[in-house]
């Protein structure tokens, strides 16, 4: 008999703002990967609240999606809502962090967890079969818990790809109101930049641990990528052993331009942008995040700041 090989994941993590659904469109372009989104909030944002996929239909309008259901539950009214909801909010939480890694040492799943990580496998292995058993599927959940979980799952090879943004940068993103086209009238979350600093110091930090524990994982800070997107998308594909193409047809310079359907659930609004992107460095923080923020985010990041190659 057989045994299938596990289904190869790139998870794609860090703090959000960081840079990771502009890479996860690109990436997405490659022939052999195809992207699932961020599947931690399939479960609200998806089936309960009916949001947008990134195809731009409503969740239960999308094709794909609906397939998906079938494959893993035999559609998506057999998932046992309110106690998915319930397990997310209690299992995949940074406060588990240290009974997550305990597990990857060879502590016992207890029930809870077992039946949580059960359905993130039943997604991720369902959209693989819908998707035509790509190489690759791309899960851009950005938690650090998401990562633990789904990285001691054996059906499942795991390889994380570690995304850093300058912290200051990240701060000020977090501070802009941006409304989400996915749910018209809300607007994303904001935080203080002092909260947007320690939550940068333990979840950077935090991967470095999960890497410790023997999870593959490729650091990048997002301004490499930018100055160099091409030699960065090649150092992603080689790390999940993906054949690379000779050139990369859909850039040019400094754009992109993206014709491959993104099936992505939640996430930045770039996901819904048009197919013709520039990638290019933002620095806005630098003159519009304000001096005392600054000061605030490099006091708390500093011990940090040069262990990711950031200058105070």
């Amino acid at each position: 008999m057989t045994i299938a090989a596990p289904q190869r994941v790139l998870f794609i993590g860090g703090l959000g703002r960081s840079g990771s659904t502009l890479i996860e469109r690109l990436l997405n372009e490659i022939s052999q990967t195809w992207a699932v989104g961020e599947t931690i909030h399939l479960w609200e944002r998806g089936i309960r609240d009916r949001e947008r996929c990134g195809c731009g239909h409503a969740f239960d309008e999308c094709p794909q999606w609906s397939q998906v259901g079938l494959e893993a539950f035999g559609g998506w009214q057999n998932v046992d809502l309110e106690r998915i909801i319930g397990l997310r909010w209690s299992v995949d939480r940074s406060r588990r962090l240290p009974q997550l890694y305990r597990a990857h040492r060879g502590r016992p799943w207890n029930a809870d967890e077992r039946d949580y990580l059960d359905h993130l496998r039943r997604v991720l292995l369902a959209s693989a079969t819908v998707a035509g058993s790509p190489t690759v599927l791309l899960e851009s959940s950005k938690h650090l818990s998401t990562a633990a979980l789904l990285s001691a799952d054996p059906s499942l090879d795991v390889r994380v790809l570690h995304l850093v943004r300058d912290p200051r940068g990240v701060a000020y993103s977090w501070t802009k109101q941006i409304e989400r086209p996915e749910a018209l009238g809300e607007l994303m979350p904001t935080y203080r930049p002092s909260r947007t600093a320690l939550r940068w110091v333990s979840d950077n930090l935090g991967f470095r641990f999960l890497a410790g524990l023997g999870v593959p994982t490729l650091t990048m800070r997002y301004e490499d990528f930018l100055t160099d997107p091409e030699q960065g998308l090649r150092s992603i594909l080689d790390f999940v052993e993906v054949p690379q193409p000779d050139a990369f047809g859909f850039l040019a310079g400094n754009r992109a331009h993206l014709v491959t359907p993104m099936h992505s659930i939640a996430g930045n609004p770039l996901r819904f942008g048009g197919d013709d992107l520039l990638l290019r460095m933002d620095d806005a923080w630098r003159t519009e995040l304000d001096a005392r923020s600054r000061r605030t985010v490099t006091f708390i990041c500093r011990p940090a700041l040069g262990h990711f190659g950031y200058r105070p």
